[in-house]
């Protein structure tokens, strides 16, 4: 089957491990890095033509993919990546890292956006769940966002449009991609202070959680009212493994990858806490990280 002419970066046979986080998975039949927005949708409009699973990906920090590989198409978005500064707003490409827009804001005297400083996502995944941190969410800052639909059409939101929860977002539920937003931010401020903030939160990051390993983040969302990691610490399972897929001794909501973990690990790890959980507490713990399957 031959693909499209494009000027995005095209790779077969590629191993997954390379595109996100904690390093799993297997090998990825073809990987497409397009350049620009409309390169997203012509790739998207050529899979859904030639009927090619698609999976896409920002910088996958938030995700499991599968030991067995992906067939069919990933998209990564980390090149749709264009900003524009304006007084206390910046237009930027879903793939922009959230810790760059972070620090950049930061540099511009510009509030609303340290509690991102650590998260290592992109702003298009991270608008799409909701990404927080420290009390922050990014919903409370999107004015707009443009989104490409599973029909291949292009949508302009305003914030208010769209539905933002706990780590969700109506977007997520509509099946929407991310293909550019605005976030409104606070101008104002001392560059100085923004940027020791930040760094105390980063700190305060690096001694909570295992950085030091692999991982995908936080594997539960918080029941209402309980921390998973508090729940999973009380129920024993801390350092528990299987194979090189180990439950944080530093933050009990980690799931590290201590080598060359793999996917199915992960997965069993996941199910045997989760039904521990509910078992001793009556608590349902969903999985915050997406799984995609092969």
């Amino acid at each position: 089957m031959n693909l499209p002419q494009v000027k995005g970066r095209l790779e077969k046979d590629y191993s997954l491990k390379k595109l996100n986080t904690w390093r799993i998975g297997g090998q990825a039949e073809t990987v497409f890095w397009p350049e620009n927005s409309n390169e997203l949708l012509d790739m998207l409009n050529w899979c859904q033509q030639n009927s090619l699973p698609i999976v896409l990906l920002g910088r996958g920090s938030n995700v499991l993919l599968p030991d067995k590989g992906l067939r069919g198409m990933v998209i990564v978005t980390t090149k749709i990546d264009s900003i524009n500064w304006q007084e206390d707003r910046v237009q930027v490409g879903a793939g922009y890292s959230l810790i760059r827009l972070a620090s950049e804001a930061a540099l511009r005297g510009l509030q609303g956006l340290e509690f991102a400083c650590g998260i290592p996502g992109t702003i298009g995944a991270g608008i799409a769940i909701n990404a927080g941190a420290h009390g922050g969410e990014i919903g409370n800052l999107v004015e707009e966002v443009k989104v490409l639909t599973a029909e291949g059409k292009i949508l302009e939101l305003n914030g208010e449009e769209i539905k933002f929860s706990y780590r969700d977002s109506s977007l997520v539920q509509n099946g929407y991609w991310v293909l550019e937003s605005t976030i409104r931010l606070k101008a104002g401020g001392k560059s100085s202070d923004i940027r020791e903030k930040m760094k105390t939160l980063k700190y305060k990051r690096r001694q909570t959680q295992p950085l030091e390993y692999p991982n995908a983040g936080s594997i539960f969302r918080n029941p209402p009212g309980h921390s998973a990691g508090q729940l999973i610490e009380q129920a024993g399972w801390k350092g528990y493994r299987l194979g090189e897929a180990e439950v944080s001794e530093k933050h009990a909501n980690f799931i590290i990858n201590k080598g060359n973990a793999k996917a199915d690990d992960v997965l069993e790890l996941i199910s045997i806490v989760q039904q521990d959980i509910k078992d001793k507490y009556g608590l349902v713990l969903e999985t915050e990280v997406k799984i995609v399957n092969s």
